[in-house]
């Protein structure tokens, strides 16, 4: 009988114990392959929808760049705002192909059960948003709105319908709905930009301005040229997604401190089963050793044990994280301050390889102790039990 038969043969005698204890495995690899694809999986897609947005600077008041980012992000308000000339300048800066001016606004309703998000908009910006595709029309007068899908949803209002923001106690047409982009935008009231400044008194004045370019190999030469008008501060798109990390990163520390007791729990449930199944099996391993069988042979053979109780758990983890990766998403979508639109998991060979690696390397560790005790039992062990 090989060591391997011999292995597979004990993981059968206690089946239920077993089973328990990959199930503990399963989970702690499910949790580091799910949370180790979320984070490929949110780089590239923030990458993604950065690139598609076709903006690729903003342009914000000087001294707030940072808190422009994060109202563009996910609404809010700033102390400073831009002059609204600064939009025609910044239009006539040679290599700038396009671009659009953002008011947005938040307001509670009065009851303040909510706060409304606002996005007063020019017509340039749809421009700067190819992903954008609205139902209905655009913008037809100072009474129209656009609402975007969540929006939409919760208010259960469709084209054509009138709509009433306890916010701003004012009565609307929604002449058009912006299709699911899976964003921050699927949440706003979208206003003509001359109709938000007027309901939020804010006449003239702009949050920040997204600028397209004809080339984008020359952003350094057309930032410089934006950044000697006056009181302006221009982000390049990559810095906002900096900014985004930033801002996700709290969520994804907590993310890996439940990794991390994942882990432990899983290795100390581990460490139990082995440790416990070292003990009652004190007298085999004595009849092991006196047929013959070294001490590294004992150790070899707990490890063994171990490992593939382990190699059973991250198939297990795996498939179960691939399979509840839409639930996982969704769950996820619930706490982050941004989401861009595409995939959040997306595992590929190098997650796979780590979650292998990390849990094998826990299985190891979790057999260490046992399989040393294992080796330690005497040969005499078993005759003395006679």
């Amino acid at each position: 009988m090989t060591i391997t038969s011999l292995a597979i043969k004990n993981l059968k005698r206690h089946r239920v114990r077993t089973l328990l204890t990959i199930l503990g495995v399963a989970i702690a690899a499910a949790t580091l392959f799910s949370i180790l694809s979320f984070d490929v999986g949110y780089r590239k897609s923030l990458h993604e929808e950065v690139s598609n947005t076709g903006i690729h600077l903003f342009v914000s008041t000087e001294g707030c760049p940072l808190e422009a980012a994060s109202l563009i992000i996910h609404g809010g308000e700033i102390p400073k705002f831009l002059q609204m000339e600064r939009l025609k300048e910044v239009k006539s800066v040679e290599g700038v192909k396009q671009a659009g001016g953002f008011l947005i606004f938040s307001l509670p309703t009065p009851d303040g059960s909510k706060v409304d998000l606002f996005y007063g908009i020019s017509d340039d910006v749809p421009k700067l948003k190819p992903n954008w595709k609205i139902r209905g029309s655009w913008f037809k007068d100072e009474n129209s709105i656009v609402l975007g899908s969540e929006v939409a949803r919760v208010e259960k209002r469709d084209v054509g319908d009138k709509i009433y923001i306890e916010s701003l106690n004012k009565e609307f047409n929604v002449v058009g709905i912006l299709e699911r982009t899976y964003g921050q935008d699927d949440g706003f009231y979208y206003l003509p930009l001359t109709a938000a400044q007027k309901y939020f008194r804010k006449e003239g004045k702009l949050t920040a301005i997204g600028v397209q370019l004809f080339d984008v190999s020359q952003l350094q030469s057309v930032k410089n040229k934006l950044e000697t008008l006056p009181d302006v501060y221009v982000v390049p798109a990559e810095d906002m997604s900096k900014r985004i990390l930033e801002l996700i990163g709290g969520t994804k520390a907590l993310m890996y401190s439940v990794l991390l007791v994942a882990l432990m729990v899983s290795g100390l449930g581990l460490l139990n089963t082995i440790l416990m199944a070292t003990f009652e099996r004190q007298k085999e391993f004595g009849y092991i050793r006196c047929v013959g069988a070294q001490p590294f042979e004992v150790m070899k053979l707990v490890i063994l044990e171990t490992l593939m109780i382990c190699l059973l758990g991250i198939v297990l983890g795996i498939a179960g994280g691939l399979g509840l990766s839409v639930s996982i998403e969704q769950w996820i979508r619930q706490f982050l301050p941004y989401i861009p639109a595409g995939r959040l998991l997306r595992p590929n060979v190098f997650v796979v390889l780590i979650t292998v690696g990390a849990t094998l390397a826990l299985g190891v560790i979790a057999g260490l102790y046992p399989s040393y005790r294992a080796g330690k039992i005497s040969p005499m062990e078993a005759i003395r039990n006679e």
